[in-house]
């Protein structure tokens, strides 16, 4: 493993070899080899400007300048392919270059000249000399001019090897690129050089082993400094080096040259690319190879920004050379509409001779904006066939270090494309997907998070997987599909112009901070179902909205918009269905004030997050008798905030979004203005009447103590022992759409926000939509705290349900978000005393068997009710669970099975409570009354009634079934013996009601 330390030291290698790579002409040399470089196109100037200066881009500042009338004049344009030039006019135009070390004093040299000549007549026309004078020995380093039939002459060292390129002239008017090469280490006769191009065209002995220290200054345009011959010419580049090139490096330079004014190569032109056939790529050429004679060049980069080195498999006669297509680029992305990546505004091509195997790429990105990259995204070398990138052929990621991005093992053949890109969004184009990571190029859940999804016309776009982008936008025309039951989560914003379908369970989720941006003319779809019972109500809370709020009347269902009607009753015979209007209402007052009830219009606006009722659509369906409803509209997102609501009130709210809603975070989220418990209307399928008082439901609850108290559940269809419930209870997700009622404690406003969306789904038992479900869900996501729940049910009626739990955030008083307050008010009831209050949830902070827990119980019906343990969570395997009767100091242990007691209007408030051991210390009786017990005979089938007080103080005698039905009933019994043979054999109570004491004593017996 590298440490950071070296990866530092990496960084800083990297950044240094960049800069000091071959960046000289054609990716040769560099400042410290490359001593004057002359480029007339570097010149910022007007046509027809004087030049004073002419700035040196080797690196060593060795600028020529000129004064007054020598001044040569500034060309925009010019027959070489175009390109600017330094007019010479022959007359007495020359520029002087100081002197410098670099500029001999050398055992090599080598000059290049890009040069139209103008005024060539025989007599010594200079392009460069570095003398004093013509006639002295004295600091004479070189020359190089036209001279004696036009031909080009070169002195090295004084005049005494004076050579010229006879039979080679050269003429008027005519583009040349010209060459002078000296090496002093090369035999006598083989040390100096001239070529045109590629064509060596005179070769020279040469007495001087190496260049003279010189002190002349170097002057261009004649010989030496006001000569009095001058050349009249254009030219457009000057290029020294304080060696001789290997014939590799020349190739190279020439090649570049050669692309770049438009001159041909009659040999070794190996770059072809700037052909208008190919494209013109005339610009930034450079190049690495190894010539025949095995010299190379494996690292260039000259004035573009690409680099390329390190050629694995180099042999003699490779070259790979590359330009670009833009001569002065100001760089920037924009999308490439084939396959919708972000690309560079320039391109490069490759000519290739030979295979070099694998390469390191590198670019400059200094002068880039890459501002558009994503996190999750990379900048990449693209390669290709086509111009167009449409389908490349290798796609490699870049390293970014510093201001280098780089590419190892690049393969480029022959005549390829090249330039970068990046993918900054995932594009459905009407007929597939681009750039994401899933399935067919689809966006997936983990590694697309940072890109837009853009989806635009043709096809509906179908995503089949959790997915998760950065935004997306839907352009007109276009649809969005998102599969049932998959979660579309995006971190800012949507647009939504055409539309984005929500099939059947499918949900999304905006995980930004702060108010919405979503926009857009066009739609959200998402359905939810309710009940169909024409007598039954819905509590919803829209997850859409338009222009910022609801209407109920924007409703759908499958065939358009829902019709409503004044009528009381709802008709599912029309296409759409009509609903009833009478039956919208919201609600903002005290806990069970009826008048707070407040009506509304299918034209009321709704803001998110309120919620309102509406009654079923009287469509037969089969069971589960849902009727499904399709809202469409802006999908709701980000903070929002109800109007400020009395303290004592209870609100009629609702999940805002197209999403499931985390209670707990709600609660946490809303703690300081409500008491923490959450309430939610369900109601029994047997419904069948419009009229309040022939209602049958109730309110199931939810809270922090994460139990989930089911509603009053409808017990007609429940048997002795069979502990289940037949009504869904709350879990710690709300539903899409739900309703529901909170009580506010402190005068505030309820907060919703992104952070409290959750995905969740109704069929993994996950979330619960409340709208008369005969399922039975549970919480998806258990937690190991200690919890019990209590059925208290009247046979052939109806259960209720309360819930002890222990949680160490709380106390033995009353807390906020765990302890839930009474709700519904029942004929029928059992809850938790805690000082005055009356509980449905009680929690407390740790199991204590000295606890002994009161429990509130109402009975205004006469009957056998049963006490039973619902279900439990994380209790302990040892630890009983008793339901204590106060008065009779009865134990009843509901580990063992539910208690079926008979009881009365009479029953006491406080008569019952939960214990976890027996008192046994007080001489408690375990069952019977200690003033009567039974004795049973089965054989004869006589129960004989016990009793230590005189017999003619019973005034009646009852037997109840374990329906509640009274089966005897003996009014001042003459005999302590009933016969039982009669009945059927099961569980019995007897009720023995005395006339001297103040009691009704129950017996449970079993006959048989």
């Amino acid at each position: 493993m590298v440490s950071h330390k070296y990866l530092a030291v990496l960084a800083i290698v990297l950044f240094y070899n960049f800069c000091y790579s071959q960046t000289g002409p054609g990716g040769v040399g560099n400042s410290s080899s490359n001593g004057l470089w002359l480029r007339a196109d570097n010149l910022s100037l007007a046509n027809g400007a004087a030049i004073n200066k002419w700035s040196d881009v080797s690196g060593n500042n060795n600028h020529a300048t000129a004064i007054g009338s020598e001044q040569p004049i500034y060309s925009s344009t010019s027959s070489l392919n175009n390109m600017p030039t330094v007019r010479l006019d022959g007359v007495n135009d020359q520029m002087v270059i100081n002197d410098a070390a670099i500029l001999d004093g050398t055992a090599g040299i080598t000059f290049f000249s890009v040069i139209r000549p103008r005024n060539l007549d025989g007599n010594p026309r200079g392009i460069l000399g570095k003398r004093i004078n013509f006639n002295t020995n004295v600091d004479y380093a070189y020359t190089w001019f036209f001279y004696n039939n036009n031909y080009l002459t070169v002195d090295i060292n004084t005049n005494n090897d004076r050579f010229g390129s006879s039979p080679t002239a050269f003429s008027n008017n005519s583009n040349y690129i010209l060459q002078l090469h000296y090496d002093g280490s090369l035999p006598f006769a083989q040390r100096s050089k001239i070529y045109r191009g590629q064509i060596l065209i005179a070769q020279s002995s040469e007495t001087s082993t190496s260049l003279i220290n010189s002190a002349a200054n170097l002057v261009i345009g004649a010989l030496n400094y006001n000569y009095g011959t001058y050349l009249g010419a254009d030219i457009t580049e000057l290029i020294h080096y304080n060696y001789a090139l290997n014939s590799a490096q020349r190739i190279i330079v020439n090649n570049y040259l050669s692309a770049k004014y438009n001159i041909p190569l009659t040999s070794e032109d190996y770059y072809t690319q700037d052909d208008p056939g190919n494209g013109n790529f005339d610009h930034h050429v450079a190049g690495i190879g190894q010539a025949n004679d095995g010299t190379n060049h494996t690292d260039s980069r000259g004035t573009g920004i690409v680099r390329i080195s390190a050629p694995t498999a180099l042999a003699n006669n490779e070259f790979l050379f590359w330009g670009e297509e833009t001569k002065n680029p100001t760089y920037n992305f924009s999308t490439n509409t084939v396959n919708y990546t972000e690309q560079l505004n320039s391109r490069w091509r490759v000519n290739r001779q030979g295979n070099l195997g694998t390469l390191t790429v590198s670019f400059d990105i200094s002068g880039i904006d890459l501002s558009g990259i994503q996190t999750c995204s990379q900048l990449q070398l693209v390669v290709d066939n086509d111009y167009d990138f449409s389908s490349p052929d290798d796609v490699y990621n870049l390293t970014i270090v510093g201001t280098t991005a780089t590419a190892s093992g690049v393969i480029f053949h022959n005549n390829r494309y090249f330039t970068l890109r990046y993918i900054n969004q995932i594009v459905w184009n009407g007929t597939s997907f681009f750039n994401g990571s899933g399935a067919s190029n689809a966006p997936n859940n983990t590694t697309d998070a940072c890109f837009k999804l853009l989806i635009k016309p043709g096809s509906p776009a179908n995503l089949a997987d959790n997915t998760y982008v950065k935004e997306v936008e839907v352009e007109t025309g276009a649809t969005l599909n998102v599969a049932d039951g998959k979660l579309l989560t995006v971190k800012n914003q949507l647009v939504i112009n055409g539309t984005i379908d929500l099939i059947g369970e499918a949900q999304l989720i905006q995980t930004h901070t702060g108010s919405t941006a979503n926009s857009g003319s066009g739609n959200l779809k998402m359905r939810q179902q309710g009940t169909s019972n024409l007598f039954n109500y819905n509590y919803w809370s829209a997850p859409v909205n338009r222009g910022g709020s609801w209407q109920i009347g924007y409703l759908k269902d499958g065939a358009g918009t829902v019709n409503f009607t004044a009528n009381v009753n709802a008709n599912a015979a029309t296409s759409p269905i009509t609903l009833s209007s009478r039956w919208l209402y919201n609600f903002n007052g005290p806990t069970n004030n009826y008048n707070s009830w407040n009506k509304i219009t299918t034209t009321t606006n709704l803001s998110p997050g309120t919620g309102y009722t509406m009654k079923g659509s009287r469509a037969f369906i089969l069971p589960p008798q849902e009727q499904e409803y399709i809202f469409e509209g802006t999908p709701n997102n980000g903070d929002y905030t109800s109007p400020i609501i009395a303290a004592g009130n209870d609100f009629l709210t609702g999940n805002p979004y197209p999403s499931a809603l985390s209670a707990n975070q709600f609660i946490n989220d809303n703690l300081s203005v409500i008491d923490g418990t959450l309430y939610f209307w369900e109601q029994f399928a047997t419904n069948n009447s419009h009229y309040l008082k022939d209602y049958e439901g109730g309110h199931a609850i939810y809270n922090l103590m994460g139990m989930g108290i089911p509603a009053t559940a409808d017990a007609s269809g429940l048997t002795s022992g069979n502990g289940s419930t037949s009504k869904p209870a709350p879990t710690q997700f709300i539903n899409v759409g739900q309703g529901f009622f909170v009580t506010i404690q402190n005068s505030g406003s309820l907060v919703f926000k992104n952070t409290q969306r959750v995905f969740a789904r109704e069929s993994l038992n996950e979330t619960v939509f409340f709208k008369s479900s005969t399922k039975n869900k549970q919480a998806a996501v258990e937690d190991t705290r200690t919890k019990i729940w209590f059925a208290f049910t009247k046979l052939k009626s109806y259960s209720k349900f309360i819930g002890l739990g222990y949680d160490s955030n709380t106390t033995h008083q009353y807390d906020n978000g765990y302890d839930a307050k009474v709700f519904d008010q029942l004929k029928n009831d059992l809850y938790w005393l805690l000082g005055n209050d009356k509980l449905v949830i009680q929690a407390l902070p740790e199991i204590n068997i000295q606890d002994n827990l009161p429990l509130g119980i109402k009975i205004s019906e006469a009957g056998l009710y049963t006490f039973s343990i619902d279900k439990m969570q994380y209790v302990p395997d040892d630890l009983d669970i008793y339901l204590k009767d106060n008065i009779q100091n009865i134990y009843y242990n509901l580990r063992e099975g539910e208690v079926a007691l008979f009881l009365n209007k009479e029953t006491k408030t406080d008569q019952f409570s939960i214990t976890f051991q027996k008192e046994t210390s007080l001489g408690t009786t375990l069952f019977e009354s200690n003033l009567f017990y039974t004795s049973y005979n089965s054989i004869a089938k006589i129960l004989e009634l016990h009793t230590n007080e005189p017999f003619n103080t019973i005034e009646t005698i009852k037997i109840f079934n374990v329906m509640g039905q009274e089966v005897v009933h003996v009014k001042s019994p003459k005999s302590t013996n009933m016969d039982l043979s009669r009945l059927s054999d099961g569980i019995y109570v007897l009720q023995v009601i005395s006339k001297t004491v103040n009691n009704v004593t129950s017996i449970k017996f079993v006959k048989y």
